[in-house]
Parts: structure tokens; C-alpha cells; sequence
């Protein structure tokens, strides 16, 4: 979160075009206009007008995202980045889950443990390609959260030797998975991975 929040810091603008694209809208949502946009991101989507519905070419979840913290803080981009920052955090204690759980699986103890996992943690909190994501709310860091939510909670369920996983747990992987939809398409290919 330290390396998310430096790098806001200093971005004064939602920069590319799909951060301006969410904050937009989260602006818009806020500001009781309902999910719409005041620019014209696709020109293959009628109607070509303004203000157009949102979401004929991105997905909401960042969206929705961005505007729980504007909600509370004001329709600014500095609280819009905030819902990202948070996510970065939660991407790299996921992060070092994930790598604690493959240490596990693999037979791995002591020193070497730990390596992979706080190896795993810290390099996903400073990895630029995320560091970047976690300065400007986007899709990255909500889809690459919710992957890993998902792939921790597909190897519990899938533990050879125990009995069939509850619906409650099926539930929550389905709802891991619907909201990973939410963030990208990309999201069928871990549902398919599954099924």
C-alpha cells in the first residue's frame, strides 16, 4: 500500500483513457446522473451521443469501486485512487498467501518457506506493472485480487482425499468468479479452469 500510495501521489490526472473512463462514470453515479459517460469511448456502440450509457466497451467493477470512496470523500480523482491503493494491499497479502500455500504444497519448510511466501508478498507490493495499477483505479489490481482469492479457495476445495466441497464454499468461488466478470473477460478462462 506504501508503493501504491507514493505512486498516487503523484498522478494529478486519470491517465490512460479507461482510468478516465472509470472515474467518469463513478463521478457520474455520484453525482445522481446514474452509470453513464460524457464521452464517446467506441464509436462501434450506438447511440453516439451524449451523455451514453456506461459500459459498452469496460467493465463496472472499477467503477463501483471508485465510487465507494468518492462517495465518502468527494467526486475527486485523489479519492478514487484510494479504492485502488486499498486493493494493492490486499493483492499482496493474497499474494504471499498464495506463495505460503504452494511452499506448503510443495513439502517446503523453514527458511525456504517463508522465502517464497514474503518473496511472493513484497514482490507483488513493488512490482511496477502493479505499483502503477494501485495509483489509478482500473482493472488490474480488482481482476488480479479476485484471481487469487479464487485460485487460494479452488485448492482448498479441491484437496484429493476429502469429501465434496459445501455450497457454501461453491457459493463463495461463484461469487469470487462473477465479480472477477465484473473486473475482465478474462475471468471465463479461471471459471473454465474450474469447471
Amino acid at each position: 500500500m506504501v508503493a501504491g500510495a507514493l505512486a498516487a501521489s503523484i498522478l494529478v490526472f486519470p491517465d490512460p483513457e479507461d482510468v478516465a473512463y472509470y472515474v467518469g462514470v463513478a463521478r457520474n453515479l455520484i453525482g445522481g446522473r446514474g452509470l453513464v459517460s460524457d464521452a464517446i469511448w467506441s464509436f462501434a456502440t450506438p447511440p453516439l451521443s451524449f451523455p451514453r450509457p456506461a459500459f459498452e466497451l469496460w467493465l463496472p467493477l472499477p467503477t463501483f469501486l471508485a465510487a465507494l470512496p468518492m462517495a465518502l470523500l468527494g467526486p475527486t480523482f485523489r479519492a478514487a485512487q484510494m479504492s485502488s491503493i486499498i486493493i494493492a494491499g490486499v493483492t499482496a497479502v493474497l499474494a504471499w498467501r498464495l506463495g505460503a500455500a504452494v511452499a506448503e504444497e510443495r513439502g517446503l519448510t523453514g527458511g525456504r518457506a517463508r522465502a517464497i511466501a514474503l518473496g511472493t508478498g513484497l514482490t507483488s507490493a513493488v512490482y511496477m506493472p502493479l505499483v502503477l495499477a494501485s495509483a489509478q483505479p482500473d482493472s488490474t489490481l480488482p481482476f488480479a485480487a479476485l484471481t487469487l482469492a479464487a485460485c487460494l479457495l479452488m485448492a482448498r476445495l479441491i484437496v484429493p482425499g476429502t469429501s465434496t466441497p459445501s455450497t457454501r464454499s461453491l457459493a463463495a468461488l461463484g461469487v469470487l468468479l462473477g465479480l472477477a466478470a465484473l473486473a475482465r473477460n478474462e475471468a471465463i478462462w479461471l471459471a473454465l479452469t474450474w469447471a
